[in-house]
């Protein structure tokens, strides 16, 4: 990362709540999800949700999570109920990245940094608002003038694409990352400007012949989030993904290469930096960028040819 790209804070200091501490939140999170995670193992069905219910609403109290709550769009009772109908309503699936409910729950508490960084931005409602939106670049025009330096494939439509991808899996199982791809090849200048640097540092510090960053999702519509969650995918209300600012990238597939920890160091240090907020979600890794980064952003951006 360029020395003039840097944030000038670590907590986003254009953002509601500026007085948050993220670090110590960010702890909090691990700690109670280990806590979460004890209970689960030493309890069995509807009581060991019982316990767990318990214990958040306990925890609720403490300082630091009750700042993070209250901050929240809806609030600090309305963010508790929302966890406590999560964690109620759980149910585990192959698809959700959500593997069990301490990891339920620690996906939810971090992607509340998402919520407040950009409660106050426009939601891709539908479909058609991403397809339409002058705020979003086309990836694929990017691609064509050699400027991304991570990789991407749009999801394939109707039922010989997806058979197309199963025989390719079937063939070449390591090829590329057991992934349904992006839904639209759009986003915003900034998140490119993003991924780009990422996509840079991995590259320069993962072992020889790793192949480039992969992103596996990007803009999505608060519809198609719903679609997700409909699916048994652990897709959050409200997404930072439906304001244009967050991204996926996939990480599980590094495996083989030897490079997954070097991707989860970068990643770590960028949100060190201030630049954005890491959820890790296993197979994949969730970004979003920190407002506080977004000016330096879209200079770096505009440093590609863009607009």
């Amino acid at each position: 990362m360029r020395a003039d790209d840097a944030p000038g804070t670590g907590s986003g200091s254009d953002t509601p709540g500026p007085h948050l501490d993220l670090d110590a939140y960010r702890m909090l999170v691990s700690e109670l999800t280990g806590q979460v995670e004890a209970v689960v193992t030493s309890a069995v069905g509807r009581d060991a949700r019982d316990r767990v219910e318990a214990l958040l609403e306990a925890r609720s109290d403490d300082p630091v999570l009750e700042a993070v709550l209250a901050a929240t769009p809806d609030g600090r009772d309305a963010a508790l109920k929302k966890l406590l109908a999560e964690v109620h309503d759980y149910r585990p699936n192959d698809r959700s990245s959500a593997s069990d409910v301490p990891t339920l729950v620690r996906i939810y508490l971090l992607s509340l940094i998402d919520a407040i960084w950009w409660a106050d931005s426009t939601t891709f409602r539908t479909d058609q608002d991403v397809v339409a939106s002058s705020e979003l670049v086309e990836l694929n025009a990017l691609r064509r003038r050699g400027v991304l330096d991570f990789t991407y494939r749009l999801q394939p439509k109707g039922l010989a694409g997806r058979s197309r991808d199963w025989a390719l899996r079937r063939a070449m199982p390591g090829r590329r990352p057991h992934t349904a791809g992006v839904r639209f090849t759009r986003a915003r200048p900034e998140l490119v400007a993003l991924l780009n640097q990422i996509a840079g540092e991995f590259a320069g510090r993962a072992p020889s012949g790793t192949p480039r960053l992969w992103v596996t999702s990007l803009t999505r519509s608060l519809q198609h989030q719903q679609r997700l969650r409909d699916l048994g995918y652990a897709a959050m209300i409200p997404s930072a993904h439906c304001f244009g600012y967050a991204a996926d990238v996939e990480m599980r597939w590094f495996r083989q290469f030897g490079a997954d920890d070097t991707l989860a160091t970068v990643l770590l240090e960028h949100q060190a930096a201030g630049q954005c907020n890491v959820i890790d979600e296993g197979q994949a890794w969730h970004v979003c960028i920190d407002p506080g980064a977004v000016g330096a952003l879209q200079r770096a951006y505009r440093r590609l040819g863009g607009a």
